[in-house]
């Protein structure tokens, strides 16, 4: 079998992704999802219908296994030579999403899609999120993917050879949300593997509102802090974290924290959000919880 798409899932309905991949899916290929122990009884059961579609395997976890070990169970279970890793929170853009994928395996190993964003933010309650991701799309320009192409690596939306996966593999002590995406990419490039970046975006739809998107930061910040201090001073924020502990200004950033959080939150949960004053919000927690 060529190709084996992996779709791992929380609470979200995919039913409609994998009626759009299907729509496209060569005859060599199949659709594995994997439920992460959903709480939603009603967006559960309406997954397991998968199961009973061409081309399509279903699975559920009786228990959350979290982020990187449902990735790793979905790869194990993978017919396919190679895998293609897809959020269920993704929307398909283009009807030769699967074939623009296949043609660029010749001579390479790992490639990534992109990410794409709507057009307008959804709802005023998610502004933080969305002026979060438009900002961060301006990054992933095709150019910046393939001048950072380890920087710029997310698991979002990416194809890579079964084989070479299985050898490196997500890290299965990241159990929350965060950084398996960060440390697979500084695994790839620790092992001088190319990543080939291309022009074949999906749609990210799984907008958070901003209380539920702050919750994801901080526990994501939490994953981080909990990374080995080598891995920590590769990734920018915690880099900076502890630049400012090496100059003895930990202490300082703290206070200024605790002093400035409640107004920087209220601006966060505001219509017009500051990126500035979210970036500083992210720091200073972090110099908080940093070991």
């Amino acid at each position: 079998m060529k190709l084996s798409i992996l779709i791992p899932t929380f609470n979200q309905d995919c039913t409609q992704l994998v009626h759009d991949l299907l729509e496209q899916l060569p005859q060599d290929a199949e659709i594995l999802v994997a439920d992460d122990g959903s709480t939603a009884i009603p967006i559960r059961d309406n997954n397991a219908s998968i199961a009973e579609l061409p081309q399509c395997r279903y699975w559920q976890a009786k228990m959350n296994l979290g982020r990187a070990k449902i990735r790793n169970l979905l790869a194990e279970m993978a017919q396919g030579e190679w895998i293609l890793f897809i959020d269920s929170d993704a929307q398909v853009k283009s009807k030769d999403f699967i074939a623009s994928y296949l043609s660029q395996t010749e001579g390479n190993q790992v490639i990534c899609g992109g990410t794409g964003n709507y057009d307008s933010c959804p709802s005023k309650d998610k502004a933080l999120r969305y002026k979060y991701e438009i900002h961060a799309e301006k990054k992933r320009t095709l150019k910046e993917r393939r001048k950072h192409p380890y920087a710029q690596f997310t698991t979002f939306n990416f194809m890579i050879q079964r084989e070479l996966f299985m050898q490196i593999r997500f890290c299965n002590e990241i159990c929350d949300y965060g950084h398996e995406d960060s440390l697979f990419g500084l695994e790839l490039k620790d092992r001088k593997i190319p990543v080939l970046h291309i022009d074949n975006k999906l749609i990210h739809t799984g907008l958070e509102n901003t209380p539920s998107y702050l919750r994801k930061v901080k526990t994501s910040l939490f994953t981080l802090s909990r990374l080995e201090e080598k891995v920590q001073r590769r990734i920018t924020i915690s880099a900076i974290a502890f630049y400012i502990k090496k100059c003895h200004l930990k202490g300082l950033a703290i206070w200024l924290f605790d002093v400035c959080k409640k107004k920087m939150k209220q601006n966060l949960l505001g219509e017009k959000p500051s990126l500035l004053i979210f970036k500083l919000y992210k720091l200073g927690f972090f110099c908080k919880i940093m070991p």
